[in-house]
């Protein structure tokens, strides 16, 4: 079975924010409890505008994110954000992989943690590839303050990636972005990359299974 991985931007009317973070808490906390086929679901937003939502979904196949869709917590918010949600942008993406620690993440409340989406489109991906996966595993295995690093490629457009990554701080962060494995990385996928652009986020609902 495929998973299913998604990215949402969702524009947020202010004016339900409330209504929207508690209704997003339940969802979310619901999934993690009641749906085994739900794998992640990380929530955050844009630090200087919280109309700005990105949220990053994780489903087993398609029947667990049809048990999703059609469970009450989910049906919920779909109600609220028929009034909430002014713009909707959806990416779906093809896995390519999937890191994180063995303990599960349930962060529902502000937090220190840092977070980064990245889009990258080369020139090869199976070159790029090649490069990128192994500096991943080697940032997880050898990294405590590394917890999340997912990585996929646009079904649309294959040789545009995406990269999540969930880091412990940005003290974390920065010794991350320090480490040999990191600066390999940079310098052997420099001719393969045609554009990037690196996204900081603000975490309000980080929640996986580990």
């Amino acid at each position: 079975m495929t998973e299913i991985f998604r990215l949402f931007r969702l524009g947020l009317d202010l004016s339900y924010e409330t209504d929207f973070n508690q209704i997003g808490y339940n969802n979310f906390t619901q999934s993690m409890e009641l749906e085994p086929g739900t794998l992640a679901m990380y929530g955050s937003h844009v630090p200087s505008d919280k109309s700005q939502q990105v949220v990053l979904e994780r489903y087993a196949s398609d029947e667990a994110y049809q048990k999703h869709v059609d469970s009450p917590h989910f049906k919920a918010f779909a109600g609220l954000a028929q009034k909430a949600i002014t713009s909707r942008e959806v990416v779906t993406l093809k896995p390519e992989i999937f890191l994180q620690k063995p303990t599960a993440l349930r962060v529902l409340e502000p937090n220190d943690f840092s977070v980064r989406l990245a889009r990258v489109t080369v020139s090869d991906s199976q070159a790029f590839a090649a490069i990128v996966l192994p500096e991943m595993q080697a940032s997880m295995d050898k990294e405590s303050g590394v917890l999340v690093m997912y990585a996929g490629r646009d079904i649309e457009n294959p040789n545009t990636w995406y990269f999540f990554e969930v880091y412990e701080d940005e003290a974390a962060y920065e010794a991350h972005r320090g480490t040999s494995h990191f600066k390999d990385y940079i310098a052997k996928s420099s001719n393969l990359v045609l554009d990037k652009t690196l996204q900081v986020l603000t975490g309000d609902m980080l929640v996986n299974r580990g």
